[in-house]
């Protein structure tokens, strides 16, 4: 079986889905022959992509906008397996209207014969789309093992480090976090945020506005994208995790900050609660509730026992992550089912 995967133009940034695509094509290779292949579908039409002696075609979930590019891709290509791998998708976000792009996302579920998702929020929300469910599939992301190291010891010297890893978009909730923030100026903390500002130059550029007029700048460090390596020394200089987006299908980044004995803080949304099981690995507050959100913080910010008891949880949780080897398995064990279910209809 021969795999292409087919990724938009960004896909050397850091950002979760394009860990999770790099790292799957490589624990593929050399027991299956793989090949990478950027499509920006508005430059570049589907007769001049080379997808020749592919037997699946693994899209990227960012180019299921483009359901007519897909649609010739197939078209070309009519005796491959065409397999959607979704990181997020629009018609699956509550916070999204129904015209907001969802059609045409919605159109490329009609095209494919099958997805692989990263938790089973995104697998049940595809099912209540009307995918079939024997073509719905779940590999969750592996966990590097740079994370699974003994963690530091936390000592507790100066003031609680609050850490959050999200590229600078406005579905990451992070304007909104400023103010929950800028209600907790009494308390004593600072904040990093490690994440891309190019992806959304406006955005981003009113995130910085926002800690300004918020007084904010001087307990905040942004370091900008960094990679996986760089990623740990952050993970391990943080006391407390906080992810305030309004919408997650997984969260990769939640899955690392446990692994480093970090407590989470964030929303309870979309596949986000499937890291914690049942561990009290931190707080999980409803959907948009920015209150519940600083009371939480709030919490944990003045109880460092607290802190050290949802840290040990989180790490306990986290060695139930499966490595990118087991992840692979369970991709590979995903594509060969649908391929094999492509061949019997064909």
């Amino acid at each position: 079986m021969t795999v292409c995967f087919l990724v938009p133009d960004i896909h050397a940034l850091q950002t979760g889905g394009n860990v999770y695509n790099r790292r799957i094509a490589a624990e593929l290779r050399p027991e299956t022959p793989v090949r990478i292949v950027r499509w920006n579908p508005v430059e570049t039409p589907a007769s001049r992509l080379d997808l020749s002696g592919t037997d699946v075609i693994v899209a990227d979930s960012l180019l299921a906008q483009h359901p007519d590019a897909l649609r010739a891709v197939h078209a070309e290509h009519p005796a491959a397996s065409f397999v959607l791998l979704v990181h997020y998708l629009r018609c699956v976000d509550p916070n999204r209207e129904d015209d907001d792009g969802t059609g045409d996302e919605r159109a490329t579920l009609e095209i494919v014969e099958g997805a692989v998702t990263t938790s089973r929020f995104t697998r049940r929300a595809l099912v209540d789309e009307g995918l079939p469910p024997e073509q719905a599939k779940v590999a969750r992301p592996g966990l590097g093992e740079q994370y699974r190291g003994t963690c530091p010891m936390r000592l507790g010297d100066g003031p609680p480090r609050l850490l959050t890893v999200a590229n600078l978009l406005p579905e990451k909730g992070l304007r909104s976090f400023v103010d929950v923030l800028r209600r907790l100026r009494d308390l004593s903390w600072t904040w990093t945020l490690v994440g891309d500002a190019s992806l959304d130059p406006e955005y981003a550029a009113g995130v910085f506005r926002r800690l300004r007029a918020a007084r904010l700048t001087n307990r905040v460090t942004w370091s900008g994208p960094v990679s996986p390596d760089t990623l740990r020394t952050w993970y391990d200089r943080a006391d407390l995790f906080v992810l305030p987006s309004r919408f997650e299908t997984c969260s990769l980044s939640t899955r690392e900050a446990m692994a480093r004995g970090l407590p989470v803080v964030g929303y309870r949304v979309g596949g986000l609660p499937e890291n914690f099981g049942d561990a009290a690995a931190g707080h999980l507050v409803p959907a948009g509730n920015d209150p519940a959100l600083r009371a939480a913080l709030r919490s944990l910010l003045v109880d460092p026992m607290t802190r050290a008891q949802m840290a040990a949880a989180a790490r306990r949780q986290s060695r139930l992550f499966p490595t990118w080897v087991e992840s692979t398995d369970r991709f590979r064990e995903a594509l060969t089912t649908l391929h094999a279910r492509t061949a019997e209809n064909a």
